[in-house]
């Protein structure tokens, strides 16, 4: 099952619809699509649609 990734680099957001995989008893993650950097809403629900993934992940709130 895909799901979207952000991944937070400086001050940049970058998308990933990524698809956990089991490669010789290790769990990795394979990069299904890259968005880039803020990606247009419309694109973005288009690949969410295609790849199946459901809704978009929680924002925390505040730091840890």
């Amino acid at each position: 099952m895909a799901h979207l990734k952000v991944k937070q680099l400086g001050r940049g957001r970058y998308y990933y619809i990524v698809q956990s995989v089991r490669r010789g008893g290790k769990v990795t993650q394979k990069i299904l699509e890259y968005l880039g950097r803020d990606p247009d809403p419309k694109r973005l629900k288009k690949a969410m649609t295609y790849w199946g993934v459901k809704k978009m992940p929680q924002r925390r709130k505040g730091r840890r």
